[in-house]
Order: C-alpha cells, then structure tokens, then sequence
C-alpha cells in the first residue's frame, strides 16, 4: 500500500487469504503442443491491505484494495517444466460490492523463479528437441497476472474466495529461448479478517479537484537481450520515448508519443550472405550497419495513475524500419515481386515468421522525486516479446482551468 502512496502510512487492517491453484498452460506455440502435460497445481498465501480512504488516488479508484502474494505451482509436466514459485504485488479493483459478495478485477505484476529451464532438458541431454521447454530460458522470469477474484463474506471475519486468471511468465527475451507460460490458472481457498471488529469503510464523497492536466513526457531506457540459444550472445537494446498527455479522468489519461528504438541483434545474419554474427535465420541481412538497429514509431498511448505508481499500454506502427523487407524469400509472397520484397506501410503478415509493421509497449513508471520517475517496459510484436529495458524520465504537468474529472464509478 506504501508504494502506491504519496506520503508513509500505517495501515493495520487486512485480510490474510489461503487457496488451492489448479488450471493448464495454454498450447500458443507449436512446441507446446508436445510438452504440456496434465494440469497445474500449486497453493497461494495472500496479504491484502484494506483501504482508509487516507489519499486521494484511492478514492478516483473506489477504494481498491492492494495486496501481496506469495505462490507455489507445479506445472504439470515436471520433467520438463517444473515448478514455479513467484511473489507479486498487486491491485483489487472493486466492481460488485455487496454485503456477502465482492467482485473484483485483479491486475499485478512481479518475479517468478522456474526450477526447470531449456538447459535442463535440451538435446545434449538427451531430450529431442521437440519435446524440451524451449517457453523458457532462465530461472528468473517476470511474472505478469490479469483476471476476475470472487469473494463470499461468511461472519465473524471469515469469507470464502476465489480467482480466475491469467497468468503469464517471461523473461521479455532476455535470455533465449522464451516464448514464455501463458496459465489460465483457478484459485478458491478462505479468508480471515483479524481485526473485522474494528475495521470502517472509509466512505468519503468529496474528491480533491485536479488542477493539473496535461503533461509532456520525456524518457529513455537500455537492456540487453539474445537474439538465439545456439549463439549465447548478448546484445544491447536502448529506447527513447516523448509523448503528450491529456487527463480524461482523475486516474486514466490519454496520449501520444514519438518513440525511437535500438536493437543491437540486427547484425549480418541469415540467407544473406557474409560473415554471419549469428545463425539465426529469421531475418535476412547482408551487411553489419548500424542503421539497421534503429527503429521509429508512432504510438497510442493509454496509461493509468495510482498514487506514485503509473501503468499503461502503447500501440504504435514504424515510420522508419529498416528491417521491414529484411526476410528471406518466401516468407510473404504476396509482396514479393521480381525476387525482391517490398512491403507496402501497411501489409497482412504472420507473426510466426516476421515482426510486422506495428508493436506494444507494456509499461510501469514510479514517481521517485516530485516529477522524475524510474520505469520498465516490455516491447512486442503482437504476442512475440522483442525486448525488455529499464530507464528513466520526467515528467512536465500544465495546469488547466477546468474543473477536475470524475471518479472510477
């Protein structure tokens, strides 16, 4: 609750939550569909703190609940995939609040830890190929959850719960190969109250008005990522982001952004020709230019504000990718002619076999001194991570006449 607030609070009250897991992972690759076996099952212990209604960004959001959790998984197929143990903040926000039933849409994020990686059961072990876990590459991956939790209040402080949800773990390509877990994952268990007795909802009507509404946002990032497990090579990945904001309600704001990316693992590669960097044959690339690892774009973003913390997603298309064309022959025919690509700005493609022409940015900002922020985000194309990198910004706020925006209900 501290860190989504902006000034140190104690807060004593709390619910402490104890459930089963069971559920399967989702066959979204081709390799999945030989390695995933029987269902997942694991137990999950949760802290959540009620609200006190004590800040302002808790009311623009009907007074949410944010908790703590702490879970256990095995993922059906043990030889191959393991267990995996994660902990993950994250936010209840309310949608059915009755006396003996709650409705709450759930979203969160934080580590997970896998026991069993592809180097634990690639083909120098003596596992085929494609039966090995080539969803994940290293034990420390991100651990993304989305999804609905149903409540029943009982008395005296006890409620049965339960979750339905999405569950996602990644390294963000980092570390090769990853096309990651996607769980859809079942939780029902109890709940205590401790302290039910004492505990008041903090109903409050008055909402402080937003006196500023527009901002202008300056930001950038770095990371590394492989390119492909057979090589091991890291290469460094950097962005650069300006955008404009527009405040539509006390928590939500809209914008758009200017978006600038580096990717170092566009070297010399695949059919090609010349001394390749990597044998990586998913693009096709002649020459090690520098140009080649730059990328710009244009981009939608929508983000949210809670207290210090902002999450938001970006959807964008390239006005300058030098790699649109960069693919062997055969990969989209419909745009070859003469034996040379040429793809038009906008073209149909499948993601299994090129990027495309569009991406997704996931990201997570935290305000650390009045408007200067540390962030992470995520970069895709469609469903397919690019890259993962860590940065800074800041952020400039324009005030507005206007009177200030409504809540969340």
């Amino acid at each position: 609750m501290l860190f989504f607030s902006e000034t140190k609070a104690y807060l004593p009250y709390y619910d402490i939550k104890a459930k089963v897991i069971t559920g399967g992972i989702l066959k979204h690759t081709k390799h999945l569909e030989n390695t995933v076996k029987g269902p997942t099952l694991g137990l999950e212990v949760a802290v959540e703190f009620l609200p006190q209604g004590k800040y302002d960004w808790e009311k623009y959001w009907n007074y949410p609940i944010v908790g703590v959790g702490f879970l256990g998984m095995d993922l059906g197929n043990t030889k191959v995939f393991g267990q995996a143990f994660a902990v993950y903040p994250y936010l209840l926000v309310p949608i059915v609040r009755q006396e003996h039933f709650l409705f709450n849409f759930k979203v969160g994020a934080g580590i997970a830890v896998l026991t069993k990686t592809w180097y634990h059961c690639d083909t120098q072990s003596g596992v085929n190929a494609p039966t090995a876990n080539a969803a994940i590459g290293s034990h420390l991956n991100v651990f993304l959850p989305i999804g609905f939790t149903f409540d029943f209040p009982i008395k005296k402080g006890f409620m049965v719960t339960s979750d339905l949800m999405l569950n996602h773990i990644s390294n963000g390509s980092f570390i090769q190969p990853n096309s990651g877990l996607n769980i859809i994952n079942g939780f029902v268990g109890v709940a205590y109250r401790p302290n039910w007795r004492e505990y008041m909802f903090p109903w409050n009507d008055y909402i402080k008005p937003r006196e500023k509404n527009y901002q202008l946002e300056l930001a950038m990032g770095g990371g590394a990522r492989q390119l492909y497990y057979k090589d091991k090579k890291f290469y460094g990945v950097a962005s650069a982001r300006f955008s404009f904001y527009k405040m539509l309600t006390n928590f939500y704001k809209i914008g758009a952004s200017v978006d600038a990316f580096y990717d170092g693992v566009f070297v010399n590669q695949g059919e090609a020709g010349g001394n390749y960097h990597t044998t990586y044959k998913r693009y096709s690339i002649a020459e090690n230019k520098t140009k080649n690892k730059f990328r710009v774009g244009l981009s939608l973003a929508n983000e949210f504000e809670i207290g210090r913390v902002t999450a938001g997603i970006h959807w964008g298309f390239y006005v300058f990718d030098p790699i649109r064309n960069a693919y062997k022959l055969g990969t989209n025919p419909k745009y070859e002619k003469k034996g040379y690509p040429h793809r038009p700005f906008l073209y149909s493609y499948n993601i299994e076999k090129e990027d495309g022409w569009n991406y997704f940015r996931l990201l997570l900002k935290c305000k650390i001194v009045d408007n200067f922020f540390v962030s992470a985000s995520l970069k895709t194309h469609l469903q397919k991570a690019e890259f993962f990198d860590i940065g800074f910004g800041y952020t400039f706020q324009f005030k507005n006449k206007r009177a200030s925006y409504a809540t969340l209900y």
